[in-house]
């Protein structure tokens, strides 16, 4: 692991931080009102899925044609009424937190300044990013004000896109969302700030609402589109599990650095890709090869989503669980113990949940003991699942189970189920998100989404156009949970 990945994690080890807290102003701009194709002057958003285990093989590096517009974890303690499951794998090495010493020179007492007062970064607005899946688009939800801001087509092709999950980097500013049925990956910027005058008029054309939805190439905060390489031979084999991780932290000007997306799809049977491409210009910079891949369930790369050790977790939707170093680009695979890994995240400890579908437990994988945990008495029909500061674990769960359709709420800490949550309508629940206030979010497949306080469990219903076979890390919640110290 360089230098900078070691001082990134020991500084997060050691600062309490607050994850609105921000370099700057913490609060969003404001939204800018108008009609479909208004300019806004600057200065200068399917059905049960399935996969098998395999081998660790050598990364191979392949170059993308992007348009350029502009390890391990701790442990958790596990009561003597779950069942542990020892997991094998092939060997692989990970990243682990670095160590320093502190400054003993004397002379001086003066404190040195904090760019970032104390805190590490984070978001400084937060939005819901939802795939519509039908309409090829994504919209924007603002999670304070719960008003749909944008939507966007997701791919030249609309139609066809079926795009399916998306992934929100580490402060907020950019989304990409990846397209099962063309191959692709978007990358979208939540900021005007943020967006590219194209043309050159001095003017940011963009969607402003709902019902604002630009012709494809002519919304500035569309970034970048690129295919993945080699190109998916089917729509099952298209990209699914996506990622963004977090690059290294520079406490001196309080931003991340060399941030990058990782996506997962296939491209013969039997064979999957894990690829990196660079957060700025979508340049796919390096593809590890996945021999043995899915083989008798026949998905791409399902699940996927980074921890703070510089690790990025993979899974096949019935068959094992991977992680990649970031640094090395070593893989190790682990088969799953009959757990199916539907939805999956990665909590602050290191460790793996899963969202296991087909009547099953809520699921954990235990990092540094390499084992897989089921949790007792919560044996529904999961989908999407997420962790929150608190080390509470939400997973969605669809009618069939042993409470039916709604949210399953879960101690990480004790391994032990706290309550399920009902909901009213309940459809399909499919996506799990936190916001960057602490909001349990749950994204229903029908047409809507619910914002729960996690403290009063007060529900609220956002009604969203459209349906949402949407998942993943949706806020960037997720990803600032697994790095940033609460």
């Amino acid at each position: 692991m360089n230098s900078a990945k070691r001082e990134r994690l020991v500084v997060i080890g050691m600062m309490a931080a607050s994850v609105a807290a921000a370099c700057g102003d913490d609060g969003r701009p404001a939204s800018t009102a108008g009609q479909t194709g208004t300019a806004t002057m600057v200065s200068s958003s399917g059905g049960s899925e399935g996969a098998s285990e395999g081998q660790t093989t050598t990364p191979t590096t392949s170059q993308g044609s992007g348009s350029q517009s502009d390890t391990q974890g701790g442990t958790t303690a596990s009561p003597t009424t779950t069942e542990a499951v020892t997991g094998t794998g092939t060997t692989g090495t990970t990243g682990e937190p670095g160590t320093s010493s502190a400054d003993t020179s004397t002379g001086s007492t003066t404190e040195p300044i904090d760019p970032c007062e104390g805190g590490m970064g984070g978001f400084e607005f937060s939005y819901l990013w939802l795939a519509n899946t039908g309409q090829g688009s994504i919209s924007k939800i603002n999670t304070k004000t719960l008003i749909e801001e944008g939507r966007y087509y997701a791919d030249p092709n609309p139609a066809a896109g079926s795009p399916s999950r998306t992934s929100v980097n580490i402060d907020g500013h950019f989304v990409v969302v990846s397209n099962r049925g063309t191959g692709t990956v978007t990358k979208f910027a939540a900021n005007v700030e943020d967006c590219v005058d194209n043309n050159g008029d001095g003017m940011i054309t963009t969607s402003q609402n709902k019902d604002d939805l630009l012709p494809w190439g002519s919304d500035e905060c569309m970034i970048w589109n690129v295919k993945v390489n080699p190109p998916p031979d089917s729509y099952t084999h298209g990209p699914r599990g996506t990622a963004w991780a977090p690059g290294e932290f520079n406490p001196a000007t309080c931003k991340y650095e060399n941030q990058t997306v990782w996506v997962g799809w296939m491209d013969a049977p039997g064979h999957g890709n894990m690829g990196r491409f660079n957060g700025d210009t979508g340049v796919q910079e390096a593809t590890i090869g996945l021999d043995n891949w899915s083989p008798d369930v026949n998905y791409a790369p399902y699940g996927a989503a980074a921890d703070g050790f510089g690790n990025i977790w993979f899974t096949s939707v019935y068959r094992e669980l991977g992680r990649i170093n970031t640094e090395t680009l070593e893989v190790k695979r682990w088969p799953s113990p009959g757990i199916q890994f539907y939805g999956m995240t990665v909590d602050f400890k290191g460790n793996v949940w899963f969202g296991p579908y087909s009547n099953q437990p809520v699921a954990m994988f235990d990092a540094k003991l390499e084992q897989f945990v089921q949790v007792p008495g919560t044996t529904e029909n999961h989908r999407g699942v997420a962790v929150d500061g608190n080390g509470m674990v939400w997973v969605a769960s669809n009618a069939g189970g042993t409470n039916g359709c709604g949210l399953n709420q879960i101690d990480s800490n004790t391994l032990t189920q706290v309550q399920f949550h009902k909901f009213e309508p309940c459809g399909t629940p499919v996506g799990v998100s936190i916001d960057v206030d602490g909001f349990v979010w749950m994204v229903d497949n029908n047409g809507w989404a619910f914002r729960m306080d996690p403290n009063t469990y007060e529900k609220v219903q956002v009604v969203v156009a459209g349906d949402h076979y949407t998942y993943s890390d949706m806020t960037g919640g997720g990803l600032v949970g697994a790095v940033i110290p609460k």
